[in-house]
């Protein structure tokens, strides 16, 4: 499925939540998150909020922003498409009214041990207006934008997830062309297409991806998006002809 976002302004952030990002740092090299006592990953004013804003409106990724009782602050066109209805429809609700009712109290459960330790991955059933359903695969973690915790929520529908790895302060960098690798799956693109865009092959690009993901942490490409984000490790920016 290729769900893209197309005729967003990209340098507006969306109404439901306001922030101020601050200046880029001066080395443009990623600076470490700290977690405060609710498990939210606090960052400096270093421009990670006008990063996120610009991946969120232009990934083929369903994202959503929530806040601490699930109710959606926040989505982008493909969560639109991939939830049905409309946006206007959509902000407010509860999105664990779009779970399967047997399914409810284990999402629940789930929830509280974001809101505990600031992030989680998991999968679960997605039920849409139309009757069908879709499993997807999930990656939440708290941040404060604009001075207010939120959960950001990457959705995948084409992969397993292990059980999720507890994600801590970072000792390696980032290599420039792993953030461009990884910049370009938050941007919803597979390993075939970034292979054929970097003129990689797509053994090579894999490689970048479990270099990424082992350095972070992480075990899934949901997840590899929702902490590169918001721990600071993507300073790499795509132009808008990419």
């Amino acid at each position: 499925m290729r769900l893209v976002v197309q005729g967003r302004d990209d340098r507006r952030e969306p109404e439901g939540v306001q922030s101020t990002p601050g200046r880029p740092s001066a080395t443009g090299g990623a600076t470490r998150s700290t977690g405060a006592a609710d498990g939210t990953r606090t960052r400096p004013e270093n421009g990670w909020v006008a990063l996120f804003w610009m991946v969120f409106r232009r990934s083929r990724n369903p994202i959503l922003l929530l806040d601490e009782r699930r109710n959606i602050l926040e989505l982008n066109d493909p969560a639109v498409a991939l939830i049905g209805g409309t946006r206007e429809e959509l902000l407010g609700t509860c999105l664990a009214s779009r779970f399967p009712p047997a399914e409810r109290g284990v999402a629940a459960r789930e929830w509280e041990r974001v809101l505990r330790s600031g992030e989680r991955t998991g999968s679960r059933v997605l039920e849409r207006p139309d009757g069908t359903s879709v499993e997807i695969e999930w990656a939440a973690r708290a941040a404060r934008i604009g001075g207010r915790r939120v959960v950001i929520t990457v959705w995948v529908s084409d992969q397993r997830l292990p059980n999720p790895a507890a994600v801590g302060e970072f000792e390696r960098p980032l290599t420039p062309r792993e953030q461009e690798v990884v910049m370009l799956i938050a941007l919803g693109e597979d390993t075939r297409e970034i292979a054929a865009g970097l003129h990689l092959s797509p053994e090579t690009v894999k490689s970048h991806i479990r270099n990424a993901m082992s350095k972070l942490c992480v075990h899934s490409r949901a997840q590899l998006v929702a902490v590169a984000l918001t721990s600071g490790q993507v300073t790499w920016v795509p132009s808008m002809g990419d």
